[in-house]
């Protein structure tokens, strides 16, 4: 009997709900636009939705600006995430913030990140934080990172972490990311593991590296494949490194390159270079330019080391140097070695 009575008034609920909406209610418009939504009655909620905002309803405009996100009509849900967070609702707020962060207007994101997190919007946090962390002012991030971290927030426990290593505060930043991998956070394993590593505490490396592995996350694998390929288990880390390189990481690419050479497969070493070339790897064009170099095909491997030092790589730039030295190109050999040797290592 409870459960009926229970089911009776929610649709009393409803019904009155709707009939305010009907009225020109515009907080009932909003309501009724969530629960529709809810239902996954998607139209329908953006028609109350629209009905509400137009109205002034400052909620209302955040969920038909989420609503229009989700669909991707961005530019329409930044206009109405604009007008919430100048109406003072706070995950309008954050959502404008966000949009701002994406379309690279970094001081405008910044001030409606903080906005968000004073108007109340206590999820802002955590984005303040990150936002502050990538942008290299650890200083200031920490106490919103500290904030979101302390409720919880796994992404929040790695920037802390990145913050205090920052301070020299490594056991409190180990303390931090401990508590992200224990929340599940896969990325805490690989700031771990090169944490371990630094310590040379090899066996530590190894078994945060394994775990984020085995979980999926494709940094890591990459990382244990190096490991392992330094110790010289070349046949793990080809395993690790395969297993990366199908998720797409060109740097793992570049090491199957690297062990097909060692081995005397020229042809496939060539085939991976390539292809994490393809997937924006410069030091796998280095190595393509090498590979050509062995060849004779000279011409082949200056314009290999050549694009890969104008995109920036030292070895690409060493490679040039050399090869044009050699061929009595002494100025520009000085200037790509002088280039090569101010580029930090």
């Amino acid at each position: 009997m409870p459960g009926r009575l229970r089911n009776w008034n929610t649709r009393v609920d409803d019904f009155l709900r709707r009939k305010a909406a009907e009225g020109g209610n515009v907080v009932a418009m909003a309501r009724v636009a969530a629960d529709l939504r809810e239902r996954g009655q998607l139209a329908e909620a953006e028609e109350w939705y629209r009905r509400a905002a137009s109205g002034g309803d400052r909620i209302a405009m955040t969920g038909l600006a989420r609503l229009l996100s989700d669909r991707g009509e961005h530019a329409e849900a930044e206009r109405w995430y604009h007008e919430a967070a100048q109406a003072g609702e706070p995950h309008g707020m954050l959502g404008y913030a966000r949009t701002c962060e994406k379309n690279g207007r970094p001081e405008d994101a910044e001030h409606w990140y903080v906005a968000a997190c004073r108007a109340g919007a206590t999820e802002a946090c955590g984005p303040l934080g990150h936002f502050l962390v990538e942008t290299g002012r650890f200083a200031d991030a920490e106490s919103w990172c500290r904030r979101a971290a302390e409720d919880g927030d796994s992404r929040a426990m790695l920037d802390l972490g990145r913050a205090l290593q920052e301070r020299g505060l490594i056991e409190d930043a180990v303390s931090w990311w401990r508590a992200a991998a224990e929340a599940g956070e896969l990325a805490a394993t690989c700031l771990l593991g090169r944490q371990a590593e630094r310590a040379r505490r090899e066996g530590d490396a190894e078994r945060w590296f394994r775990r984020g592995a085995k979980g999926g996350y494709v940094e890591a694998k990459v990382r244990l494949g190096l490991l392992l390929h330094r110790r010289g288990e070349v046949e793990e880390a080809e395993h690790w490194y395969l297993a990366a390189a199908e998720a797409g990481d060109a740097a793992a690419m570049t090491n199957l390159g690297v062990l097909a050479r060692n081995r005397g497969d020229e042809g496939e070493a060539a085939a991976w270079y390539r292809k994490a070339a393809e997937h924006g790897s410069v030091p796998a064009l280095t190595n393509l330019g090498h590979l050509a170099e062995a060849r004779d095909d000279l011409a082949r491997a200056e314009r290999c080391f050549r694009t890969a030092a104008e995109t920036g790589d030292v070895q690409g730039m060493l490679s040039l140097a050399r090869m044009l030295r050699a061929r009595g190109a002494l100025a520009e050999a000085e200037q790509w070695q002088g280039r090569a040797e101010d580029r930090p290592r």
